[in-house]
């Protein structure tokens, strides 16, 4: 049987071609997987820190998009750090991206809240993150020395809260409710692969809707046109998956339909031919991500 071969093509040129831009959306709404319940366990989402299952449930109700939003309760059992995160490495398909989302803080002199995007979903390293004092509203960001204060948010309001982290000219930037309120540069850690909403429980919530996740384009600083195949076949498989590249492949990982991380392979440089096996797999979907020394790619495979 001829075997299909699945090829990605990526053209780069100075200032004139880039990678073209994606955005993928989380808003809990039932079109994209969610019901309404307990929403640890849906679509890749975990609970961690002791936080109770029931305290973060999707409602179907006070959304600013579609008919769902997320809401966590406080119950004052944990009374610590907890809260619920989902790896999204497998939507992140650019260097270049910008993170938003509708946050909705239930009152202060309570507890305190923290969203946080991770270098490493594993290690939970900081990319960035916003924090909101609980005395005071006081919405303070992460930078590459450490926290800075920006503007007062008011509880029982929905806001618009913005991230936006460019490994191509190394920045990092910072908006509320459609105010840039910081510009800078990186700091050492720079991947998106998980975004974790924290509280400590101690007796008010929080609501989330309208997470987007969107690809920037990325221009190419080379002067001559650049193009990279990359094949990965056979699709579907039963058992393996061969890569073949013409650059250098640094890391390869594979995520399920929910975007878990499945497999992490950091290479230190092979060209072609590398063979995953995948024959421990239940039947479904998955997407796999290369990367290599000029191009990153992430394409959907099938296992039979």
């Amino acid at each position: 049987m001829k075997r299909k071969l699945f090829i990605v093509m990526a053209s780069l040129s100075f200032g004139a071609f880039y990678f073209k831009a994606q955005m993928q959306k989380i808003s809990f709404e039932t079109s994209e997987g969610y019901v309404v319940g307990n929403l640890g366990g849906q679509q890749g989402w975990t609970n961690w820190g002791g936080v109770p299952a029931a305290n973060a449930t999707v409602v179907n109700s006070n959304s600013t998009d579609g008919s769902n939003s997320f809401n966590m309760l406080s119950t004052g059992v944990v009374q610590d750090q907890c809260g619920i995160e989902k790896n999204i490495t497998s939507f992140v398909t650019s260097n270049d991206v910008e993170i938003s989302f509708d946050y909705n803080f239930a009152g202060l002199n309570s507890s305190s809240y923290e969203i946080a995007i991770y270098n490493n979903a594993l290690i939970s390293d900081y990319t960035a993150s916003f924090q909101i004092d609980y005395l005071t509203g006081i919405l303070s960001y992460r930078t590459a020395t450490g926290l800075a204060n920006g503007p007062v948010l008011a509880a029982n309001q929905w806001h618009n809260l913005k991230i936006i982290i460019k490994q191509s000219d190394n920045t990092l930037q910072y908006f509320a409710d459609g105010t840039q309120i910081y510009s800078g540069a990186l700091g050492v850690n720079k991947n998106v692969q998980a975004i974790d909403f924290v509280y400590d429980d101690y007796g008010t919530g929080f609501r989330v809707d309208n997470i987007q996740i969107n690809n920037l384009p990325v221009l190419s600083t080379d002067e001559t046109v650049k193009k990279e195949a990359i094949k990965i076949y056979p699709n579907p498989t039963a058992e393996t998956l061969t890569i073949e590249t013409e650059s250098k492949i640094t890391s390869i990982t594979i995520f399920d339909a929910k975007g878990s991380l499945l497999k992490n392979f950091q290479e230190t440089g092979i060209s072609n031919g590398k063979k995953i096996n995948v024959s421990d797999f239940i039947s479904g979907v998955y997407m796999v991500k290369v990367k290599t020394l000029t191009s990153e790619f992430t394409k959907k495979i099938i296992k039979k």
